[in-house]
């Protein structure tokens, strides 16, 4: 019977006892050893994207506004102003609006011989501009004339009222108004007959932001 297999099984595995004991030998003496270091594994990182904000123009940013309007043959002049300072335009706030509108034509005129020109009614309806440049139907307010034909609202008189823009979604950037006038002219100097002519006009009032920071 021969011992050679078990010696060469024998030898084969000393230099793995030899490598362990290596490393035995090292961490016994003090010395350093080797540990593979983890490597970090970057995160992806989000970034939020900035939502683009649409300029707004607005018809009032010095405190007032002068519109002249045609209706039919006649002439609408109204001036519009607000009595709340434009910075204190914000979404939140109550915005009051007040317009003097005077109608003036060839034939119009107090005297026996001259047709008159009344406003029997008005209307507004609001647009809320969102910051994208979206928009959202806001509400309307009107005014019908309780007396007949209208209001009469040819210089030196004229049609003048107020109307307040409601609080809007925080984010509104801007409010734009459509304006109608409901414009009756006499057919004849004392006629009771009368012809309707509507005359529309558009303003847009930004709304003030508030401060970054």
């Amino acid at each position: 019977m021969t011992r050679r297999p078990a010696l060469l099984a024998a030898a084969l595995l000393l230099p793995l006892a030899a490598l362990t004991a290596c490393g035995q030998v090292q961490a016994a003496a003090g010395l350093p050893v080797e540990t593979p270091t983890p490597t970090a594994t970057a995160s992806p990182t989000e970034t939020a994207t900035p939502v683009a904000v649409e300029p707004v123009a607005n018809d009032l940013a010095l405190g007032s506004a002068h519109h002249q309007l045609q209706a039919g043959g006649m002439n609408l002049a109204v001036d519009y102003w607000s009595t709340l300072d434009m910075g204190k335009w914000t979404a939140e706030a109550a915005k009051p609006v007040q317009l003097a509108a005077t109608i003036t034509g060839p034939n119009l005129g107090t005297g026996k011989r001259q047709q008159r020109a009344y406003i029997s009614s008005f209307s507004v309806t609001s647009t809320i501009i969102a910051a994208d440049g979206s928009t959202t139907a806001g509400p309307t307010v009107q005014d019908v004339s309780r007396q007949t034909p209208g209001y009469l609202a040819m210089a030196p008189y004229a049609y003048s009222t107020s109307f307040v823009i409601p609080a809007v979604p925080e984010g509104t950037t801007g409010v734009e108004l459509l304006i109608s006038y409901d414009v009756l002219e006499q057919s004849a100097p004392g006629a009771e007959d009368y012809s309707k002519q509507t005359a529309t006009d558009t303003i847009t009032v930004a709304i003030a932001q508030p401060a970054e920071g």
